[in-house]
């Protein structure tokens, strides 16, 4: 009996190294997309006033939202309030990302106001009882040298330059490349750097009640050194004024 055990032990030994082995060879054939990388280019570029081609409803909704507070409303980051997908990735304001990447997950911190992604790489599916969130849920899978993310699970934000209900889709198509090769002209407000090294994010957010069509944008991440980031220090002390009613 001991011996059949401890067969049986060696052969489920023998299996699950197989399938290690199997699985770290494939990671170790997937790019590597680690390190520090800040936004310097997108196509459109993103500015003041930019606005998607919405539908009749989503204007509707949007415009009732800010109906609700006349000439009082005020910009949630004032108050270190984070905005979520899409703008996490497509800010142009020199904050950057950290991306941290291991065989089963890729989690990206980006130092405006500390937001986090999580996107999962172990094959599993969307989940039923997730609640909705700024940032939603991403899966994402390999396409050869691209990383397809898709998000999903995202809370209503109906802000007027990237609206969102829980029915956005969210699909990116990430990889490296050079700026040599790309020739895209810097567009946002980072420092120049010294890399050559470039990440692409090609985005499409989709909403059939809010947008006329998918909205689509390309993203130009390139590296700089990793001590460029830093902690998004979002003082309380606005947050303690806006419960008093005072002005900041």
């Amino acid at each position: 009996m001991r011996r059949v055990r401890v067969r049986r032990l060696a052969g489920a030994a023998l299996i699950f190294t197989a399938v290690a082995h199997a699985h770290s060879t494939a990671a170790a054939d997937e790019p590597d997309f680690s390190g520090v990388w800040q936004a310097y280019a997108s196509v459109p570029q993103f500015g003041p006033g930019q606005a998607a081609a919405l539908t009749e409803e989503g204007a509707r909704r949007v415009e009732a939202f800010f109906a609700q507070f006349g000439d009082d409303y005020v910009e949630p980051g004032a108050y270190c309030v984070p905005p979520g997908m899409p703008a996490t990735m497509t800010s142009m304001v020199s904050y950057p990302i950290e991306i941290i990447q291991t065989p089963n997950r890729l989690t990206m911190l980006a130092e405006l106001e500390m937001q986090v992604r999580r996107i999962y790489l172990d094959g599993r599916t969307f989940p039923e009882d997730y609640p909705p969130s700024r940032m939603g849920y991403s899966i994402g899978r390999w396409e050869g040298e691209t990383l397809v993310i898709e998000t999903r699970l995202l809370g209503e934000y109906l802000m007027r330059s990237w609206p969102r209900t829980e029915n956005t889709r969210i699909e990116e198509r990430v990889y490296r490349a050079s700026r040599a090769e790309l020739g895209v002209e810097r567009n946002g407000f980072p420092e120049e750097s010294d890399s050559d090294d470039v990440l692409v994010f090609e985005m499409t957010v989709t909403d059939p009640a809010l947008y006329e069509e998918p909205q689509r944008s390309t993203m130009y991440y390139q590296r700089i050194p990793e001590e460029e980031f830093l902690e998004y220090d979002c003082t309380a002390g606005l947050w303690e004024q806006a419960l008093r009613g005072e002005s900041y």
